[in-house]
């Protein structure tokens, strides 16, 4: 299970294919209720102190959901067109905007390491304004089998790193790929970056070092956007 907070995450997660099981909300969110009782969705007034204690960010705009969550499997993801892989991402802000991105930029599908903040804990999902729910997710998984996997099916694996041999600019897009991000303080352990068939680098000015790793994301993800903008 996840929970959802904010009407707007909410609407999304709808939208995007969220099952949707249970709406907490206040007196004054009534009409956003009866639009998801519409669709079928279990919906229950209650007062605004218990649901501030019950959200996880203490001020939820007047309504959570509870949604059904599950992880994918590796066969399955396998299949999508564009991945990304996160390693060792802490930040839950960080890990929900890189998924934001990645739907937008047409990715199919997200695969975070063990030591990777929780996709769907309330402030991931926060973080990527519901849209965790257009993608398939595999989450605490060893990377090295997963990636030896998704090589084995035909990925194409673009991995960041600040002594990246190339400029993201001039990557060429396949078919099938996959980009693998590490976190600011550590980047991506050796045995990762063994397996990437190609490192590519952000170019930087004067006195910055790195890019905060959901802005990186983004600029490279939309590098390997493909032009039909599909899975």
């Amino acid at each position: 299970m996840a929970v959802v907070e904010g009407p707007r995450a909410i609407e999304t997660a709808l939208d995007i294919g969220a099952e949707l099981e249970e709406i907490f909300y206040r007196s004054d969110q009534s009409r956003i209720a009866d639009t998801f009782r519409e669709n079928g969705v279990l919906a229950h007034e209650v007062q605004s102190d218990v649901l501030d204690q019950i959200a996880d960010s203490g001020s939820p705009q007047g309504v959570l959901a509870v949604a059904k969550a599950h992880d994918s499997e590796l066969s399955s993801i396998a299949k999508c067109r564009r991945i990304v892989v996160v390693d060792s991402v802490q930040d839950p802000g960080n890990v929900g905007a890189i998924v934001r991105t990645a739907v937008a930029a047409g990715f199919g599908a997200v695969i975070t390491s063990s030591g990777t903040a929780d996709l769907l804990s309330p402030r991931s999902i926060r973080a990527s304004a519901g849209t965790i729910f257009g993608l398939q997710s595999a989450r605490n998984m060893d990377l090295g089998s997963v990636l030896d996997s998704l090589i084995a099916e035909g990925h194409f694996v673009v991995a960041t790193n600040s002594r990246g041999e190339q400029d993201f600019r001039s990557l060429e897009v396949t078919d099938q790929m996959t980009l693998v991000l590490g976190s600011e303080a550590h980047g991506l352990s050796e045995p990762i970056l063994e397996r990437a068939s190609v490192l590519v680098t952000i170019p930087m000015g004067l006195h910055v070092e790195s890019l905060n790793v959901a802005v990186a994301a983004g600029l490279v993800m939309y590098r390997m956007q493909t032009i039909e903008n599909d899975q």
